[in-house]
């Protein structure tokens, strides 16, 4: 296709659209109106003779083809953005909320080391920490998350998402001091016998790095409790007869404040690895870069 016959404007359209599937949010988006977004959809659908956005039940949904077209879009457009944008920027003058989606047990590590720099750099801008939804990888794309940081459980192998090491930590089990049945060791069979405190996420559909681990030996524990906070994982353990594995950092933390003790796990447990990933378009964009190197130096200061 020669390119000198497109209209690039078009571009920015379709990104829009691709990342909302909404014609009525992209023109809000893209500061159009309704209409002029919809004439775009229409010279769109020729051009790539593919219809996109379809209706599927009361909802659009991409079709095959626009959703080949979701990296390699980003990808260049950003690009290109960087090419126009300015050499640099002063995050004194930055006014924005960044939105990093991760367990509470990363927040509690990282939190207070990113607030500090934020408030010496960047006091006008503002870190918002939520929780991982099923749904964060379409919701990099949509611009709605600007960082995930997670285990790497086959993230970084998703099409157009970057991604970079922060925290390593050990993974041990924590029982209540005075528990019944545990003595100075504990044994596989009893282990997966006791009750377990385990991290779920709320929607209950991510596997977590425990479930993965469990699976992948073929081991099968006694659940009895789900929460979707490790925080709330010492306690529960505190003032039952439950056992739960959690991060050495954090059971290191609350061993001091909760009456629970540390107890190696008589299974093959991997080091827990927390990378952050983002997407590909804002892989140069230098407003992200200078958010990801925050959370690397805090991540190193741990």
């Amino acid at each position: 296709m020669n390119l000198r016959r497109v209209n690039l404007n078009l571009m920015p359209v379709l990104r829009e659209l691709l990342r909302t599937r909404n014609v009525t949010r992209a023109s809000e988006r893209l500061g159009l109106t309704q209409s002029a977004t919809s004439a775009a959809l229409g010279r769109l659908r020729v051009l790539l003779q593919d219809d996109l956005l379809v209706m599927v039940g009361r909802r659009m949904q991409l079709t095959e083809t626009a959703q080949r077209l979701v990296a390699p879009l980003e990808e260049a457009l950003a690009a290109l953005e960087q090419v126009v944008a300015a050499p640099a920027f002063d995050p004194g003058n930055l006014e924005r909320r960044f939105v990093v989606a991760t367990a509470d047990y990363v927040s509690f590590l990282l939190a207070p080391a990113v607030v500090r720099r934020f408030a010496r750099e960047a006091p006008r801008s503002s870190i918002q920490f939520v929780d991982i939804p099923a749904s964060y990888l379409a919701r990099m794309r949509m611009g709605e998350i600007d960082l995930l940081l997670a285990p790497d459980l086959g993230i970084s192998r998703q099409q157009g998402v970057r991604s970079m090491p922060l925290v390593r930590d050990r993974m041990v089990c924590i029982a209540a001091r005075r528990h019944p049945t545990i003595g100075k060791r504990l044994d596989r069979q009893t282990y997966l016998r006791l009750p377990h405190a385990m991290f779920q996420v709320s929607d209950g559909r991510a596997a977590s790095f425990e479930q993965t681990m469990l699976y992948r030996q073929h081991a099968r524990q006694n659940n009895v409790v789900f929460v979707p906070n490790f925080m709330l994982l010492p306690q529960v353990v505190a003032e039952t007869e439950c056992i739960a594995l959690v991060h050495r950092r954090l059971a290191e933390r609350f061993a001091v404040m909760a009456a629970i003790r540390l107890i190696e796990p008589p299974l093959r447990v991997p080091d827990i690895e927390i990378a952050a990933f983002w997407t590909a378009s804002q892989d140069r964009d230098p407003v992200h870069r200078w958010l990801r190197d925050i959370l690397k130096e805090a991540a190193a200061a741990r």
